[in-house]
């Protein structure tokens, strides 16, 4: 499977922002900003959350091009229906009556 460049740069945005997330995390815990109990739930958050962004672009592309044509036009139509199920309703305007 090639990997496109919006998928790279995705995957280095990310390794970027898990990067200073961990960098900020040892910063406070040496400066006293953190606990140490609480620098370990938030790794583990942090490492969990990266690891769940990471891997979703691989799982998207790889179920994407899977399919046929005719299946991706048919999400593409039941996700344009959702959302406009799902959005607000418009509101009339009300003009002043004089």
């Amino acid at each position: 499977m090639g990997v496109s460049n919006f998928m790279h740069s995705w995957l280095v945005l990310l390794e970027s922002l898990a990067t200073m997330a961990l960098i900020l995390t040892a910063f406070g815990i040496m400066l006293g900003r953190v606990k140490p109990g609480d620098a370990v739930k938030h790794f583990g958050a942090i490492l969990g959350v990266t690891i769940v962004l990471m891997l979703t672009p691989g799982v998207i592309v790889s179920a994407w091009s899977a399919i046929p044509l005719w299946q991706q036009v048919a999400l593409v139509g039941i996700e344009i229906g959702i959302w406009w199920w799902v959005r607000p309703p418009l509101r009339k305007r009300r003009w002043k009556e004089k």
